[in-house]
């Protein structure tokens, strides 16, 4: 079965937005652990946490059974996990058994679920506009997630996973879709060919750096707002409109692929979310701030599908763009992190500052890693 079937390209969109539901979903799941149960916001936190290290560990489980086990086989299990997992969370009711929970469905559901799709993407022949697809429809999540998904106390945990136990049992509808390791990995060696897996891994610390950038500044943007004199509620709906319009930068990389290569496009956008990074600090308005948060985001999108590419094709091995799904949300925990460590409550100056250095030093890893790959790809 061919990788870049219109039909197996679905199934890797579905089974990418079960592997980041519950991510997508943290902030109104950490909310609800709050409202519902009753939970203080550390432990709301600390489960959140943990699910997303379960989802962040699966990839490296997979580079020892991708290769031996049935994609069909691994994405029904991970499916019926999720859908079984989040039945049974919705009726928990204390930390300890909803963090243990949480941790297996991200390890052995989500994080399954999420390499699967990075696994198929990666052995199609149009690496940039597959995962430009891909962070699209994450992106799309997202902004269902925030316009769909209970806030009240009364709709409970089930408001929230419920839905994604209901995704999950969509996605298995697809998974006939699903290609068997033979085919996608035929594809990928054709496309990789041979040589060293060193390229791949710095191609990935580059996504893991950016990723730690955008974390230290994303899991602070709601604080920046509000302390620049914008209404809290203002700020969230501002992110929301940001969020749907950000769609337009992964849109933008499935429509340029590979027509004017690869550094160009992630120059500019990395040099542009420096800018946007630079802007959100001190008093703003509403406007203002809203436009800053769109052209972050929209440039934020342009940018992954060529990293994720990048990642792909330098990987000859077939394992380590595998490791995608790590880097991006090892990064997006890493970024706050490191920030708060140098927070001292005279404002968020160091998270701007710490995803300024991490964008900055990204690209500069990126231009030589892209342009051995170019000069590889060109000889061969």
């Amino acid at each position: 079965m061919s990788t870049d079937k219109p039909t197996t390209l679905i199934a890797a969109l579905l089974l990418s937005c079960v592997g980041v539901f519950a991510i997508m979903a943290g902030p109104i799941m950490t909310e609800v652990l709050v409202a519902a149960l009753g939970l203080p916001a550390d432990a709301a936190g600390q489960i959140f946490a943990v699910e997303a290290l379960g989802t962040a560990l699966a990839p490296l489980a997979a580079t020892l059974w991708m290769g031996r086990v049935k994609w069909r086989n691994a994405a029904i299990f991970a499916l019926l996990v999720v859908v079984a997992g989040n039945i049974v969370s919705s009726y928990q009711t204390t930390a300890g058994a909803l963090t243990a929970l949480r941790f297996a469905i991200g390890f052995l559901g989500q994080g399954t679920a999420f390499t699967l799709a990075i696994g198929i993407i990666s052995g199609s022949a149009q690496k940039d506009r597959n995962f430009a697809f891909l962070i699209a429809a994450q992106v799309v999540l997202g902004v269902l997630c925030f316009l769909v998904l209970p806030f009240p106390k009364d709709a409970g945990v089930g408001g929230v996973l419920l839905p994604l136990a209901g995704l999950a049992l969509l996605t298995l509808a697809t998974v006939g879709w699903i290609p068997q390791p033979s085919a996608a990995g035929a594809g990928h060696q054709a496309a990789g060919g041979g040589g060293s897996a060193g390229p791949a891994f710095i191609a990935l610390a580059v996504m893991l750096i950016w990723c730690t950038g955008l974390g230290a500044i994303w899991a602070f943007v709601k604080l920046i707002g509000s302390s620049g004199g914008i209404d809290p509620a203002q700020v969230g709906l501002a992110l929301g409109i940001s969020t749907g319009v950000a769609t337009l930068g992964a849109l933008a990389a499935s429509w340029l692929g590979d027509r004017i290569g690869r550094i160009i496009p992630v120059t500019v956008a990395l040099l542009v979310q420096v800018v946007m990074i630079f802007l959100l600090q001190g008093q703003m308005g509403f406007l203002q701030f809203a436009i800053t948060a769109a052209v972050f985001q929209i440039f934020w999108n342009l940018t992954g599908p060529y990293l994720m590419g990048t990642i792909a094709l330098s990987d000859n091995t077939g394992k380590v763009s595998l490791l995608i799904p790590t880097a991006q949300i090892g990064g997006f925990f890493l970024g706050p992190v490191i920030a708060g460590q140098f927070l001292t409550g005279q404002g968020f100056g160091p998270a701007n500052t710490v995803a300024i250095v991490c964008c900055l030093l990204a690209l500069a890893l990126f231009i030589p890693t892209a342009m051995r790959l170019k000069k590889r790809l060109a000889a061969g």
